[in-house]
């Protein structure tokens, strides 16, 4: 463990100052986001398992955290790529 600490130290500071995972590997720790390139196509929409999606046709989506399971089903079907993994 320590050899890690050594050479990955700041990922480990990042897990636990920022509750972040830059390799973007931990999914506990992984938020989802739609940007603006969002076109309203509502294919995250559909797919999303918890409906934690919401907007209307031709208008930007949004996503909410408290809802969202951290699954990247909208992440893999969006064809713009409109969201972002942090």
């Amino acid at each position: 463990m320590l050899t890690t600490i050594k050479y990955f130290r700041s990922e480990y500071e990042a897990h636990i100052a920022n509750r972040k995972c830059p390799a973007h590997h931990c999914a506990k720790l992984l938020t989802f986001t739609i940007t603006d390139d969002c076109n309203g196509c509502t294919l995250c929409l559909k797919v999303c398992p918890t409906e934690a999606i919401t907007g209307s046709r031709k208008v930007k989506h949004v996503i909410d955290q408290e809802l969202c399971i951290v699954c990247g089903e909208c992440f893999n079907a969006c064809r713009f790529d409109a969201i972002l993994k942090d």
